[in-house]
């Protein structure tokens, strides 16, 4: 019988699992970990510092390959370049991470804290008061709460009738590729075009990751013919020259990276956490902030809701929705300022307010 089962290991899940570990409960991490040499979702920024310190996770994460992110330079609702260095940010400098090692720190902490870690899938969950029935792969288990903490499949708030909510599409193409010793940019560079908009950052190992943020027309472009990424990279001003004679160890790759929600985020001896509640354009580079963040939240008000504070969960629930909406009104602004191209279909549909 365990306390809380949290499926799905990234940092939302682990994050929780530490929480409710540290707070001596016992709990069961299920997820089926694929070995990945690269993960997308690598800016992580300095507001999270405060997080990682708070759960002593701030060192581990400094000594680690990570390397360190000293601003943004963007070429957005015009054709020059514009730097925003975060030295002088009282939050301190960002991060661009390695995820792989990145979250297989986060759950490292959270088994040292005393949770479990089972690779495993959940297949069903069928509520038995008091408890959860858990049906995996191969056994049974028993818990008296579920964190849902499975990204944007949300398979078990799904699975309570819960509906996510989508905004308009987006997808992400992208690739990666190894760095020329002399690729020493430490900032995160974004370039609007006509139908859409492109991200790089360096990464650790003299890894770069290339993403075009675009319609669905596009991306299904890039997917029947591989060699579409290439020529709207030739659309850009300043990325590929800045780029230079990279070298791609891979294809472009594709995943839906828009934004959403779920209409619910928590029931009755269950709650949803990270990407499984909500989901952001990665334009707003919460992500990761944002699992770290509601992965602790989550992990806190279960443990509260435990010792019978269900107000915790209340709580829980009042604050993603103020998230959703500062999001919203902040995705909505980022959008309306880049109207260079008001009349392409990638900008016209973002013109509209979200709110």
């Amino acid at each position: 019988m365990w306390d809380v089962l949290v499926a799905g290991a990234g940092p939302a899940g682990a994050l929780a699992a530490l929480v409710l570990a540290q707070a001596g409960r016992r709990v069961l991490l299920i997820d089926e970990i694929q070995s990945n040499a690269h993960k997308v979702g690598e800016s992580l920024p300095g507001a999270a510092r405060q997080i990682l310190q708070s759960l002593d996770l701030l060192a581990t994460v400094e000594s680690g390959s990570h390397l360190p992110c000293y601003g943004n330079v963007s070429a957005w609702g015009s054709d020059q370049l514009i730097s925003h260095d975060f030295i002088g940010d009282p939050r301190g400098l960002g991060w661009h991470l390695d995820r792989v090692q990145f979250d297989e720190e986060l759950r490292s902490a959270a088994l040292r804290a005393g949770a479990v870690w089972w690779r495993n899938r959940v297949k069903a969950v069928t509520w038995m008061n008091p408890t959860w029935r858990i049906c995996l792969k191969e056994c049974e288990v028993h818990s008296s709460w579920l964190i849902d903490a499975t990204g944007r499949a949300a398979s078990l708030a799904r699975s309570q009738r819960v509906i996510r909510q989508r905004d308009m599409p987006l997808f992400a193409s992208y690739r990666w590729g190894v760095s020329a010793d002399d690729d020493t940019e430490t900032r995160t560079f974004i370039e609007a075009v006509p139908n859409g908009w492109w991200y790089t950052a360096r990464l650790p190992h003299h890894i770069r990751v290339i993403i075009f943020h675009t319609d669905a027309k596009e991306a299904t472009q890039i997917r029947r013919k591989p060699d579409f990424w290439d020529v709207y990279l030739e659309d850009t001003q300043y990325l590929r020259q800045g780029l230079g004679q990279m070298t791609y160890i891979d294809s472009p790759q594709l995943i839906a990276a828009g934004g959403g929600c779920l209409d619910s985020v928590a029931g009755s001896h269950w709650i949803a956490t990270g990407d499984a509640a909500l989901t952001f354009d990665p334009i707003s580079s919460q992500g990761i902030f944002n699992a770290l963040y509601t992965g602790m939240a989550a992990g806190k008000a279960v443990h509260a809701a435990l010792i019978g504070d269900l107000s915790a969960v209340d709580a829980y629930v009042d604050r993603l929705k103020a998230i959703r909406a500062a999001y919203r009104r902040h995705h909505d602004f980022i959008y309306r300022s880049e109207n260079r191209w008001a009349d392409k279909p990638f900008w016209a549909l973002r013109q509209r307010s979200l709110v």
